[in-house]
Protein backbone atom coordinates (compact mmCIF):
# COMPACT_ATOMS: atom_id res chain seq x y z
CA UNK A 1 0.00 0.00 0.00
CA UNK A 2 1.38 3.40 -0.99
CA UNK A 3 1.80 6.40 1.27
CA UNK A 4 -1.19 8.27 -0.23
CA UNK A 5 -3.49 5.27 0.13
CA UNK A 6 -2.60 4.94 3.81
CA UNK A 7 -3.36 8.59 4.48
CA UNK A 8 -6.81 8.25 2.89
CA UNK A 9 -7.50 5.14 4.97
CA UNK A 10 -6.41 6.93 8.17
CA UNK A 11 -8.65 9.89 7.36
CA UNK A 12 -11.65 7.57 6.86
CA UNK A 13 -10.91 5.85 10.18
CA UNK A 14 -10.69 9.23 11.94
CA UNK A 15 -14.10 10.26 10.53
CA UNK A 16 -15.68 6.96 11.62
CA UNK A 17 -14.10 7.23 15.06
CA UNK A 18 -15.32 10.81 15.43
CA UNK A 19 -18.86 9.80 14.40
CA UNK A 20 -18.88 6.96 16.93
CA UNK A 21 -17.62 9.21 19.72
CA UNK A 22 -20.30 11.81 18.93
CA UNK A 23 -23.02 9.15 19.09
CA UNK A 24 -21.61 7.86 22.40
CA UNK A 25 -21.47 11.42 23.80
CA UNK A 26 -25.03 12.13 22.72
CA UNK A 27 -26.23 8.86 24.30
CA UNK A 28 -24.50 9.78 27.57
CA UNK A 29 -26.23 13.19 27.55
CA UNK A 30 -29.61 11.56 26.79
CA UNK A 31 -29.17 8.97 29.54
CA UNK A 32 -28.02 11.52 32.11
CA UNK A 33 -24.53 10.00 32.42
CA UNK A 34 -22.95 13.21 31.13
CA UNK A 35 -23.76 16.90 31.17
CA UNK A 36 -23.66 19.59 28.53
CA UNK A 37 -20.40 21.52 28.27
CA UNK A 38 -20.42 25.14 29.50
CA UNK A 39 -21.09 26.62 26.05
CA UNK A 40 -24.11 24.39 25.42
CA UNK A 41 -25.41 24.83 28.96
CA UNK A 42 -25.26 28.60 28.45
CA UNK A 43 -27.21 28.22 25.20
CA UNK A 44 -29.89 26.14 26.93
CA UNK A 45 -30.04 28.61 29.81
CA UNK A 46 -31.08 31.27 27.26
CA UNK A 47 -33.86 29.05 25.78
CA UNK A 48 -34.89 26.75 28.66
CA UNK A 49 -38.51 26.18 27.61
CA UNK A 50 -40.34 25.14 24.48
CA UNK A 51 -41.18 28.19 22.37
CA UNK A 52 -38.26 30.24 23.73
CA UNK A 53 -35.85 31.96 21.37
CA UNK A 54 -32.68 33.97 21.86
CA UNK A 55 -30.38 35.98 19.61
CA UNK A 56 -26.60 35.60 19.40
CA UNK A 57 -23.77 36.92 17.25
CA UNK A 58 -23.75 35.13 13.89
CA UNK A 59 -21.57 32.02 13.97
CA UNK A 60 -21.71 31.67 17.77
CA UNK A 61 -23.82 28.52 17.49
CA UNK A 62 -22.52 25.42 15.73
CA UNK A 63 -24.96 23.00 14.12
CA UNK A 64 -23.59 20.23 16.35
CA UNK A 65 -24.79 22.26 19.36
CA UNK A 66 -28.36 21.55 18.20
CA UNK A 67 -27.78 17.80 18.44
CA UNK A 68 -26.51 18.12 22.02
CA UNK A 69 -29.37 20.39 23.08
CA UNK A 70 -31.80 17.90 21.57
CA UNK A 71 -30.11 15.00 23.38
CA UNK A 72 -30.42 16.90 26.67
CA UNK A 73 -34.10 17.82 26.28
CA UNK A 74 -35.70 15.47 23.73
CA UNK A 75 -36.89 18.55 21.83
CA UNK A 76 -36.13 19.94 18.39
CA UNK A 77 -34.03 23.09 18.08
CA UNK A 78 -33.73 25.40 15.09
CA UNK A 79 -30.88 27.69 14.11
CA UNK A 80 -31.90 30.71 12.06
CA UNK A 81 -28.93 32.58 10.67
CA UNK A 82 -28.63 36.08 9.30
CA UNK A 83 -25.77 38.31 8.24
CA UNK A 84 -24.99 39.42 11.80
CA UNK A 85 -27.24 37.28 13.97
CA UNK A 86 -28.02 33.71 14.99
CA UNK A 87 -31.42 32.90 16.45
CA UNK A 88 -31.76 29.75 18.53
CA UNK A 89 -35.32 28.40 18.82
CA UNK A 90 -36.41 25.75 21.34
CA UNK A 91 -39.16 23.68 19.74
CA UNK A 92 -41.19 20.73 20.96
CA UNK A 93 -40.46 17.03 20.61
CA UNK A 94 -42.23 17.11 17.24
CA UNK A 95 -41.50 20.47 15.61
CA UNK A 96 -39.88 23.90 15.64
CA UNK A 97 -42.65 26.32 14.73
CA UNK A 98 -40.72 29.56 14.24
CA UNK A 99 -43.70 31.06 12.43
CA UNK A 100 -45.23 33.56 12.76
CA UNK A 101 -42.56 35.28 14.90
CA UNK A 102 -39.84 35.10 12.23
CA UNK A 103 -41.93 34.61 9.09
CA UNK A 104 -41.23 38.02 7.55
CA UNK A 105 -37.48 37.83 8.21
CA UNK A 106 -37.37 34.35 6.65
CA UNK A 107 -39.49 35.26 3.60
CA UNK A 108 -37.44 38.42 3.00
CA UNK A 109 -34.25 36.32 3.41
CA UNK A 110 -32.91 38.45 6.26
CA UNK A 111 -32.75 35.10 8.07
CA UNK A 112 -32.47 31.58 6.77
CA UNK A 113 -33.40 28.29 8.38
CA UNK A 114 -29.77 27.21 8.63
CA UNK A 115 -30.47 23.91 10.42
CA UNK A 116 -32.74 22.12 12.83
CA UNK A 117 -32.56 18.92 14.86
CA UNK A 118 -34.63 15.75 15.08
CA UNK A 119 -34.63 13.87 18.40
CA UNK A 120 -35.63 10.34 17.41
CA UNK A 121 -33.90 9.49 14.14
CA UNK A 122 -30.40 7.99 13.98
CA UNK A 123 -30.28 8.97 10.28
CA UNK A 124 -32.24 12.23 10.09
CA UNK A 125 -34.69 12.70 7.26
CA UNK A 126 -36.49 15.89 6.34
CA UNK A 127 -40.24 15.56 6.72
CA UNK A 128 -42.82 16.74 4.22
CA UNK A 129 -43.51 19.63 6.60
CA UNK A 130 -39.80 20.53 6.60
CA UNK A 131 -39.87 20.70 2.80
CA UNK A 132 -43.17 22.63 2.76
CA UNK A 133 -41.64 25.12 5.19
CA UNK A 134 -38.70 25.72 2.84
CA UNK A 135 -41.09 26.24 -0.06
CA UNK A 136 -43.21 28.67 2.00
CA UNK A 137 -40.21 30.86 2.85
CA UNK A 138 -38.63 30.57 -0.61
CA UNK A 139 -35.48 28.81 0.58
CA UNK A 140 -33.93 26.04 -1.52
CA UNK A 141 -31.81 24.11 1.03
CA UNK A 142 -31.35 23.55 4.74
CA UNK A 143 -29.91 20.93 7.09
CA UNK A 144 -31.23 18.52 9.70
CA UNK A 145 -29.07 16.92 12.40
CA UNK A 146 -29.81 13.85 14.51
CA UNK A 147 -29.93 14.26 18.27
CA UNK A 148 -29.07 10.56 18.51
CA UNK A 149 -26.00 10.29 16.28
CA UNK A 150 -24.98 13.82 15.28
CA UNK A 151 -25.35 12.89 11.61
CA UNK A 152 -26.06 15.99 9.52
CA UNK A 153 -28.03 15.81 6.28
CA UNK A 154 -28.69 18.60 3.80
CA UNK A 155 -32.15 18.62 2.24
CA UNK A 156 -33.92 20.56 -0.47
CA UNK A 157 -37.41 21.75 -1.26
CA UNK A 158 -38.21 18.88 -3.63
CA UNK A 159 -42.00 18.63 -3.38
Amino acid sequence: MGFNERRIEDAETDVLSSSRSTAVSLAAIRDGRAKLNEHRKALLDRVPNQGNDAKFVSGFIDVKDLAYLTAATGDEFALLRGKDIDVLWHGTSLECDVLPKYEQELISHKLELYAHSHPGEPMPEASINDRKFLRHIGQKKSRVISGMTGILVEFEDTL
